[in-house]
């Protein structure tokens, strides 16, 4: 047999160190949940290392830790870094005529019903903005991570801003513009990475002057994101798959309430939003210094937020 030269060892020892790492993240933090009876998160960050000569193909770094709500503990940290795709078949290009630096950052991060981790991310480069998925599979005490190209979109600009499961392993997207407006909601082939081109759900026109973000599914099935106006004020919207609007025959989206904080209105949108197993929801949003992140309560009826604890993450959702 061909021996291994010693990049490809290097390679090779990394994965099973990740993989190492991965399977007591996974242990202790079940460990921690079984005695502490409290929710169990993971915290999404970007790896500053992130900077890789092919953001296309390539997916940033990532760090994941689960961290115990209760007492703000750190369970367990890992660092997986850049993966190369599964899929890594051709999309729209276009250069950009202004255009300053490369960047990656985190849209979203959530846990599909087999336990599964996606995290989604968008890398922004002179030539266009790349799409991916960032997921685990296998024993779910000893996952491996891989990645995948998000494919189908027709203009380079556009971007995956939030994303949550549905059957049939799809997934439900909010889709930006660079990420600001025009908004759309798409669905996307989980298997393929292809967004599809037709519409199952009927899913809603959204007015192309508003910001729509933070997807996420209470237990009951009903979908939550926000959106914010001309007011500049975030709102909890809601819909389910179930209730479409008679007259145009699409899904209807509910106005529910304004976000408040000890009073007042939000002035910025929420760095994230998530149910826990038992139906409440929370939120991720900066902390009254706005240098640090912090988790929240939010009460789906007033919109009223409740200071939980700081978080260290940029997203965040709940251990299965």
């Amino acid at each position: 047999m061909r021996s291994l030269k010693r990049r490809q060892f290097g390679k090779l020892a990394a994965a099973s160190l990740t993989s190492t790492v991965v399977a007591g993240l996974s242990s202790k933090a079940l460990a921690q949940k079984t005695e502490l009876n409290e929710g169990i998160l993971y915290g999404v960050n970007l790896l500053s290392t992130s900077n890789t000569a092919n953001r296309e193909d390539n997916t940033p770094g990532v760090e994941l830790s689960t961290v115990d709500l209760a007492t703000g503990k750190i369970l367990s940290k890992l660092n997986r870094l850049s993966l190369f795709v599964e899929n890594p078949l051709s999309v729209p290009k276009r250069p950009r005529a202004f255009f300053f630096n490369d960047s990656n950052r985190i849209t979203k991060a959530i846990v599909l019903k087999n336990g599964t981790v996606v995290i989604s991310t968008v890398s922004s480069t002179r030539n266009g903005h790349f799409n991916h998925l960032i997921f685990t599979v296998g024993n779910a005490s000893i996952p491996v991570f891989r990645g995948k190209k998000v494919l189908g979109f027709k203009k380079s600009n556009q971007t995956v801003e939030s994303l949550l499961s549905l059957p049939n392993n799809q997934l439900l997207c909010l889709v930006g513009t660079e990420g600001v407006p025009p908004f759309s909601m798409r669905t996307l082939d989980f298997t393929t990475g292809q967004i599809l081109a037709r519409d199952d759900l009927a899913l809603p026109e959204l007015p192309p002057t508003h910001r729509f973000a933070n997807l996420c599914q209470d237990p009951k099935g009903n979908i939550f994101a926000t959106e914010i106006g001309s007011e500049g004020i975030p709102c909890l919207i809601s819909m389910n798959l179930q209730e479409k609007a008679i007259v145009t025959g699409k899904l209807k989206i509910k106005r529910l309430t304004p976000l408040s904080f000890e009073g007042r209105p939000l002035s910025n949108d929420l760095k994230d939003l998530t149910f826990s197993a038992s139906g409440q929801l929370y939120a991720l949003a900066a902390d009254k210094t706005r240098k640090s992140n912090a988790v929240f309560k939010v009460d789906v009826k007033t919109g009223k937020m409740t200071l939980v604890r700081n978080l260290a993450a940029q997203k965040f959702t709940f251990f299965p």
